[in-house]
């Protein structure tokens, strides 16, 4: 996909944020301190992530996987090979907590179909490209996700 991955997080918030608006469907009131944590677990999940990749000297820029000159499997790379797209879907659902209104959760799913059939799986295959074996590896034993491992017939549909 050619929009970068901060750029669809963002179209996401509009979007829940007009369904909030003008399409609540049912409206909650999520308490501050479950926003707040919610929020804080999605940056726990990209801050250390981001820390990898600089300390690494690899590549950030979701665009140019093919340019990515280490392969990051350790620290929170071990938990999920995505730990920057769960912070932000993370990141999302406590902006729909703090939203509250169930309609929003929808842009919760449409950001992780857009991440995971969009942006995940051509950054795979450049992995697959540039890493071989090592990444066919690391993607046999890690999750795509946190808890959804995908098959290795399954991570470049």
């Amino acid at each position: 996909m050619n929009i970068p991955p901060l750029a669809q997080l963002a179209l996401c918030m509009v979007t829940a944020g007009l369904l909030a608006a003008f399409l609540p469907l049912i409206s909650f009131d999520a308490p501050a301190w479950l926003v707040a944590t919610t929020a804080a677990a999605g940056m726990l999940f990209m801050l250390p992530a981001v820390m990898s990749f600089i300390r690494h000297k690899t590549t950030v820029n979701p665009r140019s996987p093919d340019r990515a000159t280490t392969l990051v499997t350790s620290g929170i790379y071990s938990v999920t090979r995505n730990p920057m797209y769960v912070g932000m879907l993370i990141v999302l659902m406590a902006f729909v907590l703090w939203l509250g209104a169930v309609s929003a959760v929808s842009a919760v799913l449409a950001f992780y179909l857009m991440i995971d059939r969009g942006q995940i799986r051509g950054e795979e295959a450049a992995l697959s490209r540039t890493f071989g074996k090592p990444f066919e590896g690391y993607a046999a034993r890690v999750p795509r996700w946190l808890f959804i491992s995908m098959k290795r017939g399954r991570t470049h549909d």
